[in-house]
């Protein structure tokens, strides 16, 4: 054995063996005031073992062995650490001590492996077992599978024997089916026997949003149209916020000139949800630019490093210290130069950081948690069923975020990435979100398709985390050049007007709270009417229905889809089958793809206006002083439809295939989702 071996082992013992756990269950048993004494000379004492050895040297020239060493180190310490002082009243001795010991480089929390931002797709010349990785920039795509790049021919021959066994996989075929066609059986989605499924209650908590982003605030069609100016304060309610994705796009559509202030409430009931939205901001505030990858992994990824989930304990232990103390809902003001953040939560949101926190949940548990859910055997088929729609290269891209679940582009080192998301994974629930759950559902998948920073073309996961560095860029350019007041709270949405009572909007987006399987429409109607600004002809509140489930009639819908299925049929007439079941399969696949675009090419304006009618919707706002708008301001009244005045109600036009598969492929819409703006009648 090497030395630097033998250091390794002894360091790993000396760590596991001061901070067994039964070593910290004999504290917990002591009087209050010794077990204070005596954890802080547990701090001190690891502390003493960390600085010790602080200074071995690596026997590579990257310090990856050194990073794994001290990481590993500080890590065991830290979640050791704060789930005993969460568990004793002793989280004052944690900001104490914390601090001064295992303070990490807030310049060092990318996702690189040496810490730094990953702003440029690297060579995928990766050999963890020799922990070797290059770390120049990939200019040269895999021909084969045209989604891996290398920086050289050299790299790309030195990785073969481990790329090759994902190149040459069946996934990776164009020939790939489905298992359900392979075995000749009838899928699960077509069985009257559905198989069980383990129940998480967690997953109603929805944390990645399901629709693409939209900027709420619009001030090219509306304030500034004409090339007006616009001199007041801009206020904006999120009354159903989910997560950040339509506040980021609003606050980023903002002029960077614009010298007004720009107050936003941000609410929604869901716990998680709240806190999780509340630690992004104040993580982006803090920390600014040098948070952006940690922020994209607390987001959508299933584990960061463990520099990040150290910053995060760091950070935001200090955050909960006094926050615990009372069931009362208190109010805390967390400002950073132009930029307030306040909190107007009640003790079970502060209390479901501090569980986070605490939560230490190992690597390997965390993964089968998750495994459980994203990979239930019993989903399948429904994923295969996905699967198929979709290019090899896009299948590999999907296959592998499905596995692994940190998002970043294709090839790239994340071997790394090994302490468990707290932030997603509950200690009880584990992974808390639906296998439907998918981070591009939440973006404009063409905006995403346009990224390069040398992604792969059909890598969409990749561009999906260049294209959120470019948003918090801008989002967080506008955090610290604009006057901006956040206030977040966690209450019911249609109780809100309490709590706001006096403060008028310009902007209200209630998401999806109008569909009868929430609040319903004239609820919505009646409660945030009062808080819409009508003093300003531009103030509008934003409704959002995904479940009005319209029926086309079936004439038109035989029309539509028999044009459709003349054309698909005549695209796969050289598709050879050698079995009943590719057949049936491949008929089944047609029919539903005809279906999605009839959905899609069918007007639905007159049915939408019927369904209106038939809630209430025209009396009701009529009763309270609103109209709904028959020419939108803010956003199409369609996903993908267009904004001109003489388009708004067209079907949509979608001449390129490309866009085609894009839309009904790629993504995960039903193009049933309609928008209704509503505007106060003067």
């Amino acid at each position: 054995m090497s030395n630097i071996n033998q250091i390794q082992e002894a360091l790993f013992e000396a760590l596991s063996f001061a901070i067994k756990d039964e070593y910290l269950d004999k504290l917990g048993s002591l009087p209050h005031a010794e077990k204070e004494a005596k954890f802080k000379e547990f701090l001190d004492e690891t502390a003493q073992i960390y600085n010790n050895t602080s200074n071995i040297s690596s026997i590579h020239d990257d310090n990856f062995t050194q990073y794994q060493i001290d990481e590993y180190r500080k890590k065991a310490i830290a979640n050791s650490s704060f789930s005993f002082a969460m568990q004793h009243n002793l989280e004052h001795v944690i900001s104490e001590r914390f601090m001064n010991y295992f303070n990490v480089n807030s310049k060092l929390i990318g996702s690189g492996v040496d810490g730094k931002q990953l702003k440029q797709v690297t060579c995928a010349n990766i050999n963890i077992a020799n922990r070797f990785f290059c770390k120049k920039i990939a200019d040269k795509l895999c021909s084969s599978c045209h989604i891996v790049s290398y920086c050289s021919k050299e790299c790309q021959k030195m990785h073969w024997k481990f790329h090759k066994t994902i190149c040459k996989s069946d996934v990776a075929s164009k020939d790939w089916k489905p298992d359900y066609i392979n075995e000749m059986r009838t899928p699960a989605f077509y069985s009257q026997n559905l198989p069980f499924v383990p129940f998480n209650p967690l997953i109603r908590e929805y944390l990645w949003g399901n629709i693409p982003a939209i900027d709420i605030v619009n001030f090219a069609f509306n304030e500034l149209a004409d090339g007006k100016s616009y001199k007041e304060p801009i206020n904006l309610l999120f009354a159903a916020s989910g997560d950040l994705n339509d506040v980021i796009l609003s606050v980023n559509g903002l002029p960077l000139n614009f010298n007004q202030p720009i107050n936003i409430c941000i609410n929604d009931y869901a716990e998680r949800v709240v806190i999780r939205n509340f630690l992004i901001l104040y993580l982006l505030a803090k920390l600014g630019k040098d948070a952006i990858d940690l922020v994209i992994h607390i987001w959508y990824s299933s584990a960061l490093t463990d520099k990040q989930s150290l910053k995060c304990i760091e950070i935001l232990s200090t955050v909960l210290q006094d926050k615990l103390d009372s069931k009362v809902k208190k109010e805390y003001t967390f400002e950073f130069d132009k930029l307030n953040i306040r909190t107007h939560f009640s003790s079970e949101t502060w209390m479901c950081l501090a569980e986070m926190l605490s939560n230490d949940t190992d690597l390997q548990t965390a993964t089968d948690m998750r495994n459980n859910i994203m990979l239930n055997p019993a989903r399948e088929d429904y994923r295969h069923r996905y699967m198929q729609r979709l290019t090899p290269g896009e299948r590999i891209c999907f296959d592998n975020f499905r596995h692994h679940g940190i998002l970043l582009p294709y090839g790239a080192m994340d071997a790394h990435h090994n302490s468990p998301n707290r932030f997603i994974i509950d200690r009880m629930f584990g992974w808390t979100m639906a296998d439907s759950s998918d981070p591009l559902s939440g973006w404009d998948i063409f905006n995403i398709a346009k990224v390069k920073y040398g992604t792969a073309k059909e890598d969409f996961y990749g561009k999906l985390f260049f294209y959120l560095r470019e948003q918090f860029e801008k989002f967080i350019d506008r955090l610290q050049k604009l006057t901006i007041n956040f206030d977040l709270y966690d209450d019911d949405a249609l109780k809100l007007g309490e709590k706001l009572k006096g403060r008028q909007f310009d902007r209200i987006h209630v998401t999806n709270l109008s569909d009868e399987l929430y609040a319903g429409i004239k609820p919505t109607l009646t409660k945030f009417r009062p808080l819409l600004n009508a003093n300003n002809p531009h103030a509008t509140l934003i409704t959002l229905f995904m479940n009005w489930l319209p029926s086309i009639p079936e004439s038109d819908k035989i029309r539509i889809m028999e044009s459709i299925v003349m054309k698909k049929a005549s695209e796969y007439k050289n598709n050879r089958t050698s079995s009943f079941f590719e057949a049936s399969n491949l008929a089944s696949m047609v029919t539903t793809k005809a279906s999605t675009e009839a959905t899609t090419l069918y007007d639905h304006t007159q049915a939408f206006n019927a369904y209106m009618k038939k809630m209430g919707a025209n009396k009701t706002a009529e009763n309270v002083g609103l109209r709904r708008r028959e020419v939108h301001k803010i956003v199409p009244k369609r996903l993908g439809a267009s904004m001109k005045q003489d388009k708004q109600n067209n079907v949509l036009s979608l001449e390129d295939e490309r866009d085609k598969h894009l839309l009904f492929d790629v993504g995960s819409h039903t193009f049933l989702e309609r928008y209704a703006e509503w505007e106060v009648i003067a």
